[in-house]
């Protein structure tokens, strides 16, 4: 499934009562953390170079940081939504 199937299927990003979506690049790396702004924990998509969801251990280490660990060296994106 493709990034755009899924956001449009959960209300889409133009909504300006739901939140922003951001994203984060990722080159080459088995692990990432990352810090946001959101008042809230927010959905975590991750996709690859072809916009391929894929899996990956998401923990919440705390409010307002996340940290991601992929099985493999991964290159693609995180969208925060």
């Amino acid at each position: 499934m493709s990034i755009g199937n899924a956001f449009n299927r959960i209300g889409g990003t133009t909504d300006i009562l739901q939140p922003k979506t951001v994203q984060f690049a990722v080159v080459e790396q088995t692990a990432i953390t990352i810090n946001h702004k959101f008042s809230f924990l927010p959905n975590v998509f991750i996709v690859d170079e072809n916009n391929n969801l894929v899996g990956a251990d998401i923990k919440f280490v705390s409010s307002s940081q996340i940290l991601i660990n992929f099985a493999i060296s991964f290159t693609g994106f995180v969208y925060l939504r």
